[in-house]
């Protein structure tokens, strides 16, 4: 009898079975069930949750060369098939109608019977559970990434202008890439300037610059990373914020902040008189930045709020009753450093 062998390992799996030890399991299988394995299909560092890889449509072109040749599938485990439990039900159906495969994980039986409700059952059990882990394992990738941002890390693929390091914990983060962050920098400087972005993009490209396309120049330009901010997404809990990173910038706030403005990401805001906004300049955020003013529309007139640059998505509304509680305030703060007037000047007058 003919089989073949697939294994499969994921940079995200936190599998404990390296692929050297799954095909040893498959032939010591195949070996004592008396098998010939003619062919083993390897994925290194691919999903579990598509059958959309390199190898395995390698072994479904395998199996449609040798239609009729091959008879069984033979993995170490099912979670090394698939993580995904659907799919992989529907998988195993499909090799077994259309091509005749039965697919066996090293665990089973050779003379299992798939159309046995138990097995059936079993089989359903065992990808609910790895589609279960999977899911766990996703939640746990994605909370371990907002926490490293929280605190200022960045721990994905390094922008153009920085390199990926790692510390001597195992903890990743991004350092500057000196052969390319003047190249950034000229980017950010020209664009102040003024310069269109084809000319922008060009002369970048001519000295090493990588990105193409239409929204290569505004994907740095875009990118808090250049200004030493982090961007940490929005949750169910938590808004979107912006928060300093542990990185060494490239540019300064400053520049990075115009440039937002001139994209239009951050609508200028017109100068308001000071008496609208007393505190304009005064109250600061929790960022240490001095907070500006601005308006926004109701249904009937404009309200004044104070803002932060930065945290751009909260706004303090000025209440009436609070603009002239402060006038108020001022008013006896300047009466009572004016200088009294003589009683002889009072009679004169």
């Amino acid at each position: 009898m003919i089989a073949i062998g697939y294994v499969r390992i994921s940079t995200k799996d936190q599998s404990k079975y390296s692929l050297d030890y799954q095909k040893n399991s498959i032939r010591d299988y195949c070996k004592r069930n008396k098998l010939e394995l003619v062919n083993l299909f390897e994925d290194d560092g691919e999903s579990s949750y598509t059958f959309d890889r390199p190898d395995w449509i390698a072994l479904e072109d395998f199996i449609k060369k040798h239609k009729g040749k091959v008879q069984y599938l033979i993995v170490m485990d099912h979670d090394r098939f698939s993580r995904n439990l659907p799919e992989a039900l529907n998988k195993i159906s499909h090799l077994e109608m259309k091509f005749g495969i039965k697919v066996l994980a090293t665990n089973e039986p050779i003379d299992l019977d798939p159309s046995d409700p138990n097995v059936f059952m079993t089989r359903a059990f065992k990808y609910m559970m790895a589609n279960n882990e999977l899911f766990n394992i996703r939640r746990r990738t994605s909370a371990g990434i907002r926490q490293a941002l929280e605190s200022g890390r960045f721990v994905n693929r390094a922008p153009f202008g920085y390199k990926n390091v790692k510390a001597e914990g195992g903890k990743g983060f991004i350092v500057i890439d000196e052969e390319r962050s003047f190249i950034v920098k000229k980017i950010f400087r020209d664009f102040l300037m003024g310069h269109p972005f084809g000319q922008i993009c060009k002369e970048a490209r001519a000295l090493g610059f990588t990105y193409s396309g239409n929204s290569a120049i505004p994907r740095i330009l875009n990118n808090h990373l250049y200004a030493g901010l982090i961007k940490v997404p929005a949750s169910k809990q938590t808004p979107e914020k912006i928060i300093p990173g542990i990185h060494q910038p490239i540019i300064s706030e400053t520049e990075f902040w115009r440039a937002q403005e001139l994209l239009g990401n951050i609508k200028p805001i017109k100068c308001m008189p000071v008496d609208e906004v007393p505190l304009r300049g005064i109250l600061t955020c929790t960022c240490g930045l001095n907070m500006t003013a601005g308006k926004s529309k109701g249904k009937r007139k404009y309200y004044n709020y104070y803002r932060c640059r930065v945290h751009n998505n909260l706004n303090f509304p000025l209440s009436k009753s609070t603009i002239n509680w402060i006038k108020s305030l001022t008013c006896a703060a300047s009466s009572r450093n004016k200088p009294p007037t003589s009683r002889r000047k009072q009679r004169k007058e």
